[in-house]
């Protein structure tokens, strides 16, 4: 195709090099399977395997985890090397030199005596009882570090670990997003998979030790190592992805929050009722990021200029004329932050995430105390959000792409319907199932809601590309950073309305609140929202840092 039948979204990018001093470059107005997709199947794979590391954790913990009884008081475990005594915490400790003590009483560690002492002083020992969490008291090295020990971890203390890992992934957001911003998306990466690698793998080993409240810290150094996923992965596909094929890889890449988030909870339950354990889930997981880090360093490249087996003309094609330009070392946060073009951005990045999230844990709690079936109980219908989701984030990008590249619409355009039908869509949805008392249609509408969802993929999500190439890693890094604390605000609104799980009213005002939020940010994306490369993106000349580029019409 020649470039003057290219669609006027594109003809305003460079296609030769400025200056008369330097030769003409002919870049290629198309290019075929190459690098690029290559790269895009690498960040596929991360965010794949990190959403597995973060996900499968919702399921495990239920497999680590037992119920506690007040009349099991021991639980006895004779191989004839050693007796490991798992009891609830009834006062007892262990000295120095190995014997359980109780009142300083020394108890001999085998079963009989073991059983006697606990009927002899039972009154003394029933003051213990209301405790529930477990100690391990023994006198043999080998069986007190059994990772397939299982614990009595009270609810509050599960839901603890299980928000540690967005204590991390919050706090380091907006400091990961600078560390990308300097070393670019390769390295952070890298980082994310070898710290999560490491800590999945000793997790089980490390629960023994210290408890859920190690557990927990496992979490959060996670969490904080998984910070710069988003930020590194827009980095890497604003260097990597032509304009032309965005929506359509980015889609793509972002297929694996869904597939890996399925991934883990069927691994998990798969596992943890195998002959392997629940410590398995943990071991598999671990060495599939470790996998995942080593394909990345041995394959992935932050830019097409550092990779070393790319073509010429796919560099060419890629990178055009634009490749030469100069870029700011530091992020203008300045013009950034005064810009109404990114605050229409980050204004739905904050009611989106939040509202998806809340569709993911809220939801299932109204359907069983309102219309009394749990979405959970079932497999497939847990699953049902996910594959819908997964195969509309791949035609939003498809569709969004060849409608633009044939000029059929224009890219703002394109933008702007995907958002809506992300957003506005799902907003109907949430409404409806307020009002609806049939649990079909209720399950209908909560997975078209979350499929719909998936236009923000090639919606706000990409304008961030569109709007800056360079700095796209710290504007997600920011917006993710508001949207996280969205999220933690989320279970205070949330209780402060629903006081009785019973009352449908006060959760249809939760429903009606956060689809009003994403219906008008919507609306205000519509009114302020620009694909316009912006002027603050890119300077020509270092030296002359006040002489900024006009804005380049993408």
């Amino acid at each position: 195709m020649d470039k003057n039948d290219w669609p006027s979204e594109y003809k305003k990018v460079p296609t030769e090099e400025f200056g008369d001093d330097k030769p003409k470059v002919s870049i290629p107005s198309s290019y075929g399977y190459g690098m690029r997709h290559v790269q895009s199947c690498l960040l596929f794979l991360c965010v794949t395997v990190a959403y597995m590391a973060r996900a499968h954790l919702g399921v495990s913990v239920v497999a680590m985890t037992r119920p506690n009884d007040k009349h099991n008081t021991t639980n006895i475990i004779d191989n004839n090397e050693t007796a490991i005594v798992n009891v609830k915490e009834t006062g007892m400790e262990l000295n120095a030199t190995g014997e359980i003590m109780f009142k300083n009483e020394s108890i001999d560690v085998d079963e009989t005596s073991l059983n006697n002492f606990i009927i002899s002083h039972g009154e003394r020992m029933s003051e213990y009882n209301n405790t529930l969490e477990d100690i391990v008291i023994g006198n043999g090295t080998d069986t007190l570090w059994n990772v397939y020990r299982t614990y009595e971890w009270k609810k509050a203390t599960q839901e603890m670990i299980l928000s540690s890992f967005f204590l991390g992934y919050s706090l380091a957001m907006f400091p990961m997003g600078l560390v990308v911003q300097r070393l670019g998306g390769k390295i952070p990466i890298q980082i994310g998979l070898l710290v999560n690698g490491i800590i999945s793998i000793v997790t089980p080993t490390v629960a023994v030790w210290g408890g859920w409240k190690a557990v927990c810290a496992c979490r959060v150094l996670q969490g904080v190592s998984q910070s710069g996923l988003y930020p590194s992965v827009h980095t890497i596909l604003a260097k990597w992805v032509p304009i032309n094929e965005r929506a359509t890889l980015v889609g793509y890449v972002y297929t694996g929050t869904t597939l890996g988030t399925v991934i883990a909870f069927q691994l998990s339950g798969l596992l943890a009722s195998s002959a392997a354990g629940w410590p398995s889930t943990f071991w598999v997981v671990g060495v599939t990021c470790l996998v995942a880090f080593a394909m990345v360093t041995l394959f992935s490249a932050a830019t097409p200029s550092d990779h070393k087996t790319i073509s010429e003309e796919e560099k060419k094609y890629i990178m055009g004329a634009a490749g030469s330009s100069k870029t700011r070392a530091k992020t203008p946060w300045k013009q950034i932050f005064s810009s109404k073009h990114v605050w229409a951005t980050l204004v739905t990045h904050f009611f989106c995430g939040t509202c998806f999230v809340f569709l993911f844990t809220q939801i299932p709690t109204y359907m069983h105390y309102i219309l009394g079936f749990n979405i959970k109980s079932s497999g497939f219908l847990s699953s049902l959000p996910y594959i819908g989701s997964f195969f509309f984030c791949i035609a939003y990008g498809v569709l969004s792409d060849y409608c633009v590249n044939r000029g059929y619409v224009t890219l703002k355009t394109t933008r702007i319907v995907c958002n809506t039908l992300g957003q506005a869509a799902p907003a109907v949805c949430l409404i409806a199932v307020s009002y609806t008392d049939n649990i079909t249609l209720a399950v209908i509408l909560i997975v078209a809601a979350v499929s719909l969802y998936a236009g923000v993929h090639s919606g706000w999500m990409v304008n961030y590309i569109d709007m800056s190439p360079n700095f796209s890693g710290s504007l997600m890094a920011v917006g993710n950073t508001g949207c996280g604390a969205g999220v933690l605000l989320l279970p205070v609104l949330v209780s402060n309305i629903v006081t009785e799980l019973n009352d449908r009213s006060q959760w249809r005002i939760v429903m009606i609140v956060m689809a009003g939020s994403i219906f008008f940010s919507n609306l205000f994306y519509i009114c302020f929202m620009s694909t316009d490369k912006q002027v603050w993106d890119e300077i020509i000349d270092d030296e002359d840092t006040e002489n900024e580029a006009k804005p380049v019409k993408t």
